[in-house]
């Protein structure tokens, strides 16, 4: 899976020209159709080396070689998810499938094209989710299309069973029937030394206890919200123990999902915390109307590309299916509008979406329904006023 450390490098690489390429997949029973796209793709993209760049067909078809290959892996076209995107350079191959539907796309430029994977390595939809059971505690860290499992070895115990051992030896506790400090079998109660049986809940409470405060110390400089997930009954428990200071109070995931594929965890997860991360958008969007008027937000695009380029922008939209070519120009601080047949020619909205990104900025790339303001393709919201320096040539 691309993370932002891969994304950084995709857009930090410039050569005389570069491939990358965009392609909705099927996950499964449909290899021949997937492997047709690719194939026309590749010829889309030996004709724009061609006709741009002057390469003979030979020359082409050899700085394609490596996604000709891929093509003809029989094994890659069974391991596929909604999305594939590709990239090709002088010395350089690689591909992601990913769980994208993007659109379409054939980009042969000086740089990369990026902008569809911003959704995928963003974490403006970051989030964690704790699953707990007696039998086993995970976490993990997901956004809107990604989740990982974190390593909690020597933070948390393993399991309830752990947990109360090892109250049992920092607490003078020992299992009824066994030797103090010895291991006894899965169904045995724990007594006090003076014989009491201590309530399950008790019990649950102490074990949650030693979770929360692993997970708290993991968690310390985090802000991004923690969602719950396990029995019901074991949810207002770690609630109560609970010390982390996001800790997502409007649902949670119900289940033993001790049992569940990592697939369906973060599907459930994200149908939990989906609307915690749509408020944000909402926001933004009140945000861009009430900035409007002060010239702190607007739709010009040659405002907005050069905001981007200098990190002044907050929150950007962008038409997914909209483009515009040209050339960033710093002496002015202005743009140079283009045709894509200029083989210097850059995708604007990608060079906004990427330098807005890698500054800070919330990036939507969305259908135009969902701009603010879709009368350019691209609006923004501005860190302070527009200035009044930039210059169209």
């Amino acid at each position: 899976m691309i993370d932002q450390n891969i994304f950084n490098t995709l857009a930090a690489t410039t050569d005389t020209y570069l491939v990358s390429i965009y392609l909705p997949t099927y996950r499964v029973g449909n290899r021949k159709e997937d492997r047709l796209r690719l194939k026309n793709a590749l010829k889309q993209a030996r004709e724009k080396l061609q006709h741009r760049y002057g390469l003979r067909e030979d020359q082409a078809n050899q700085f394609l070689e490596k996604g000709h290959q891929l093509e003809g892996n029989a094994d890659f076209w069974n391991t596929l998810s909604d999305g594939l995107a590709v990239f090709i350079g002088p010395d350089h191959f690689e591909y992601h499938t990913l769980p994208i539907d993007f659109e379409p796309m054939v980009y042969v430029a000086p740089e990369y094209y990026l902008r569809p994977l911003i959704p995928v390595v963003s974490s403006d939809a970051r989030f964690h989710l704790l699953a707990l059971s007696k039998g086993a505690v995970k976490l993990y860290t997901a956004t809107r299309y990604t989740i990982s499992e974190v390593d909690l070895t020597g933070l948390v115990p393993v399991n309830m069973e752990a947990a109360l051992m090892q109250d049992s030896v920092e607490n003078g506790r020992s299992r009824a029937g066994a030797p103090e400090g010895a291991r006894g079998g899965n169904n045995q109660a724990y007594f006090s030394r003076g014989g009491e049986q201590h309530n399950d809940v008790e019990e649950v409470k102490a074990y949650l206890d030693r979770v929360d405060k692993g997970i708290s110390d993991y968690l310390c400089d985090e802000k991004a919200p923690l969602v719950l997930g396990g029995v019901e009954e074991l949810i207002p428990i770690y609630q109560e123990a609970n010390s982390y200071a996001h800790l997502y109070k409007d649902g949670f995931v119900a289940g033993n999902l001790e049992e569940e594929s990592i697939g369906m965890i973060h599907e459930k997860a994200w149908s939990v915390v989906r609307e915690y991360f749509g408020q944000q958008v909402e926001r933004d969007r009140r945000l861009y109307g009430d900035n409007l008027a002060r010239r702190e937000a607007g739709p010009e695009l040659d405002q907005i590309v050069p905001a981007a380029v200098n990190g002044r922008i907050a929150a950007l939209w962008l038409d997914r299916n909209r483009y515009a070519y040209g050339e960033y120009l710093p002496d002015t601080n202005g743009i140079k509008v283009m045709t894509d047949e200029d083989k210097n020619a850059t995708e604007l909205f990608n060079l906004a979406a990427v330098r807005a990104f890698q500054s800070g900025a919330r990036v939507y790339n969305v259908p135009s329904v969902e701009l603010p303001d879709d009368s350019s393709g691209m609006c923004a919201i501005y860190r302070y006023a527009a200035g009044d320096t930039n210059s169209n040539s």
